[in-house]
């Protein structure tokens, strides 16, 4: 049986404390963690073939920017592994002179939030992977000021998971509250209340959406990046969800182009992204009696000039927005359904997953009249 192969993190200079906390929690998430001082990283990152570097710093702009520069004159060349910088603090502008001097990543280490760093170490994996394989998203990285964007939206990805985490303990202690009030009814031999047992149904539920969106924000496996045709996502998430019974009575039409779309992207959380549409679609029509129940989803081309990337669609004809809801509809939280039917972080999550890939989500909306939401994905040259 072949072994799973743990990317390899390389901590430059990190202090024993810090090093036995980066390892307890990478090395869980699939990671070696291994440790080197500044003077021999650049020889034990290739003697021990690094994919990513840990850089601890004390004080990102000079320290901390010397200290980087040294490590990448020794590491030298293209193919050198990305590298995340680890700091007790630092404000925007010094954030901004660290990566526009080439830093991949910074990371404030006080307090250090486990999923945060999770998220960081995997998406700069990603990015290298799709480095290596020739994509134009990673080349483009290369500009200074692509980078601060990029960075921009990793904290953000890194703080959404974070705050996902966060409810998802609040969560637990309901469920736990209730099921210990079903456990001491039934010791004393009696039913268990009615309205202890809708908590209790309604926390289960919201565990299981919690933590299906943590999963989709948290490390994934690098097979997940891979090259495919955009029009193969569609019809197999719509069959998946139709077979679980959660498009309810609406009516599903795919609309995809002739000619195939060769993509390079985390196939996993587009999908993702694509089910919490679905999903929220389906929502809408439910209530809808005066009209048909229908939800078009599907693909289009890019601009063959190169002005925007292949978009995925979910249009419906459901309730619709009022115009001054619709920026909060990508809000944590925010929701218009019962407790039992939602946790309010759908679409939040898929707008963090395609901004993730370089991409943005956008809605258009007419009360009674539905929603049409398009997540353009960055424009690729690739084909089959």
């Amino acid at each position: 049986m072949t072994a799973t192969y743990r990317p390899r993190v390389l901590a430059v200079d990190v202090q024993s404390g810090g090093l036995e906390r980066l390892y307890s929690i990478l090395a869980p998430a699939g990671y070696d963690v291994l440790p080197a001082s500044g003077k021999a990283a650049a020889s034990a990152a290739s003697r021990q073939a690094a994919d990513l570097v840990l850089l601890d710093v004390q004080r990102p702009g000079t320290d901390g920017l010397a200290a980087y520069r040294r490590l990448v004159a020794e590491l030298g060349g293209p193919s050198s592994p990305p590298v995340l910088m680890l700091t007790p603090r630092a404000d925007r502008q010094t954030r901004r002179e660290v990566l526009e001097a080439g830093v991949d990543d910074l990371l404030i280490t006080e307090p250090l939030d486990p999923l945060e760093l999770k998220v960081r170490v995997h998406t700069l994996l990603e990015l290298k992977a799709h480095r290596e394989a020739g994509g134009q998203r990673a080349e483009a990285l290369l500009d200074p000021r692509m980078r601060w964007v990029e960075m921009e939206r990793l904290a953000r990805l890194g703080t959404l998971a974070a705050d996902v985490a966060q409810n998802l303990g609040r969560v637990g202690e309901g469920l736990q509250r209730a099921l210990a009030h079903v456990q001491s009814r039934a010791q004393q031999g009696l039913p268990p209340d009615p309205a202890e047992l809708k908590k209790l149904g309604v926390a289960g539920e919201q565990m299981r959406l919690h933590g299906q969106h943590l999963l989709s924000l948290g490390p994934t496996s690098p097979k997940d990046i891979q090259r495919f045709d955009l029009r193969d996502l569609v019809p197999g998430v719509v069959e998946r969800m139709r077979a679980a019974g959660r498009l309810g009575s609406a009516e599903v039409t795919v609309l995809l182009p002739e000619d195939p779309i060769a993509v390079v992207f985390n196939r996993r959380q587009l999908e993702q992204v694509l089910v919490e549409l679905l999903a929220n679609a389906a929502d809408a029509v439910e209530d809808v009696n005066d009209r048909p129940r229908r939800i078009h989803v599907g693909v289009e081309l890019p601009d063959m000039f190169g002005d925007f990337g292949p978009r995925l669609f979910v249009k419906d004809t459901g309730i619709g927005i009022f115009e001054d809801e619709v920026g909060a509809v990508f809000e944590p939280y925010y929701t218009t359904k019962a407790p039992e039917k939602g946790a309010g972080l759908g679409l939040t999550v898929a707008r963090a997953l395609v901004e993730a890939m370089g991409g943005k989500l956008t809605v258009q909306s007419r009360v009674n009249l539905g929603s049409t939401f398009t997540a353009e994905l960055p424009e690729q040259t690739s084909s089959w």
